[in-house]
Order: structure tokens, then sequence, then C-alpha cells
């Protein structure tokens, strides 16, 4: 079963990261695994390059089925509105979905 890498891109103004950083660890990341599937979720911060993205979330379920259903998913939809209700009017973000390749 080929795993699905998730992956979430995001502009946090500074003034905002420690309510971020707080926000992500303790609320949206427990959030987010409670998802049938859903097998991971780091965070990284850019330490180098041109990216505008400073934040990069990378959230790992076990399939692309479970992908595809959680993306249509009311789960899906209350962890992207409680984005949107605390960082949504200062951040901006960019979604990636990558899916492992067997040979």
């Amino acid at each position: 079963m080929a795993t699905v890498l998730f992956v979430v891109k995001a502009t946090i103004p500074r003034k905002k990261e420690a309510a971020f950083n707080r926000w992500y660890n303790y609320k949206h990341c427990p959030q987010f695994l409670r998802y049938p599937g859903a097998v991971s979720a780091r965070r990284y911060k850019a330490i180098m390059g041109e990216d505008k993205f400073r934040y990069m979330a990378v959230y790992e379920v076990q399939d692309e089925k479970t992908f595809r259903a959680l993306m249509k998913s009311s789960h899906m939809k209350a962890l992207k509105r409680d984005y949107d209700r605390w960082f949504g009017k200062v951040s901006e973000r960019a979604r990636f979905a990558y899916t492992q390749v067997w040979p």
C-alpha cells in the first residue's frame, strides 16, 4: 500500500508565530490525527532558500483512497475552517499531495 504525503506550505507573520506554534502543536495536530488512516503530522520551518512560504506541514495518510476521502470529509472542512478562523486573514497557503512510488 503506497502512502500519501499531503503538504501545506504557509506564510505566518512573525508576530503570529508563537500563537501559530501553540495552535498547531496542541490543537491542530491532535485534531488531524483523529482521522482514521492519518499516520503522522510534522511541521518544518524554512532556514534557507527563496521560498516565500516559511512553514511547511507534512501530513501522511495510509493510502490514496484515504487521502481522497479525507479531502472530501467534514473532518477536513473543520480543519480548514479552524485554520481560517485563527490565521486565514494573515497567511497564504499552497497545498500539494504526493503518493509513494513503488518499483
